[in-house]
């Protein structure tokens, strides 16, 4: 039996398809021209750097004892929400080494290093959000607050730096060290604006600290008796305010007063305005055993809750004070019951600085 010869198969659609077929099959297809590259996707893919809050803080210094102001400006395109708050103030403080040498002066006194001191609130007072008092600026809006360095640099050693001619650079907000990139912030973006990145903290530039007022009281000083009050009192709310009076006998005899509430009287101030205060009602008829005694170069002291004698509304919000005390004796003669006394006004030697830390809680 013959066998059919056998027939060499062809390959597969290689004479109707052609090379370019295999190639296309097996090859490695070029890029298109309108693929982005690896490059370019990363490109794409990676986020842009934000842009940060663009705002200042600018210090308006008055003498000591008058308003001083801050200003935050948004310097921005977009609205900015800002944390105005004056609690978030800190206050650089250089004196000068010089005293504040005088213009004109031929030869200048030698420069000495004066070492700075840093003022801020209790942190128990500071904010520790941004949320307190945010406000949103459009651009170019500026908001301004009243401030007294002395609420900052309050105690003797601070307060030892802030004199005139002193140097002084304020600080608003919280420390980039602090927690950077995350809240809170004292500069960030705003709902509805454009995207910013938060700032940390704004700086003023620096500033001098101008001459201070005169604090010598009005008045007159009597040469029996000298009146002294603290230099100053740190009170949680003017409702805590407890007042120290101490009266001293500078003469070589004893003197007799009535050094009650009753004939004290004080003069408080504060950027909202002056308040006089002092017992609603006349010290009633004098009798032996209410006078007090004082020995000669001896004193007497006494006190009182101050709220109890001033108007309702004196220490109604947080800030710095100054309270002038007196005695005013001239309603309560021992006279008439045959006792010599001293009848006359006598003014504190010095003002008392008074802090408050806190608003007066508001009733329901």
């Amino acid at each position: 039996m013959t066998r059919p010869p056998l027939r060499r198969s062809r390959p597969f659609g290689l004479t109707r398809l052609g090379v370019a077929v295999a190639v296309v099959v097996f090859g490695t297809p070029s890029a298109r021209a309108d693929e982005p590259s690896a490059e370019r996707l990363a490109k794409v893919m990676k986020p842009a750097k934000v842009a940060p809050a663009k705002a200042t803080l600018h210090v308006t210094p008055g003498a000591l004892g008058t308003p001083w102001t801050f200003e935050l400006t948004n310097d921005d395109t977009t609205p900015l929400r800002l944390a105005a708050d004056g609690r978030l103030l800190t206050l650089d403080v250089t004196p000068d080494a010089d005293g504040g040498a005088a213009e004109g002066a031929t030869r200048p006194r030698p420069k000495r290093s004066m070492p700075t001191v840093h003022c801020a609130l209790p942190a128990e007072i500071r904010p520790s959000t941004d949320a307190d008092k945010a406000r949103v600026l459009a651009p170019g809006v500026t908001y301004v607050e009243e401030f007294d360095p002395r609420f900052y640099c309050f105690d003797a050693h601070d307060a030892a730096a802030l004199v005139p001619f002193a140097k002084l650079v304020a600080h608003l907000g919280w420390s980039p060290r602090t927690g950077a990139g995350a809240p809170p912030f004292v500069v960030d973006e705003s709902l509805g604006g454009d995207h910013r990145a938060g700032v940390k903290e704004l700086v003023s530039d620096e500033v001098t600290v101008p001459d201070t007022l005169s604090s010598e009281p009005v008045g007159f000083r009597a040469r029996a008796l000298s009146v002294r009050a603290p230099s100053r009192i740190d009170a949680e709310t003017g409702q805590a305010l407890v007042f120290d009076v101490t009266v001293t006998n500078t003469t070589t005899r004893p003197v007799r007063l009535m050094l009650r509430p009753e004939t004290l009287a004080f003069e408080v101030a504060s950027p909202r305005g002056v308040h006089e205060c002092a017992w609603k009602k006349n010290p009633g008829a004098p009798i032996a055993e209410v006078l007090t005694f004082i020995p000669p170069r001896g004193e007497a002291s006494t006190n009182l809750l101050l709220a109890t004698v001033c108007p309702d509304a004196t220490f109604e919000s947080a800030g710095i004070y100054t309270v002038q005390a007196r005695i005013d004796t001239r309603r309560a003669s021992g006279r008439p019951i045959g006792i010599e006394t001293f009848d006359g006004v006598v003014l504190a030697g010095d003002p008392t600085l008074v802090r408050i830390r806190h608003d007066r809680a508001r009733r329901p």
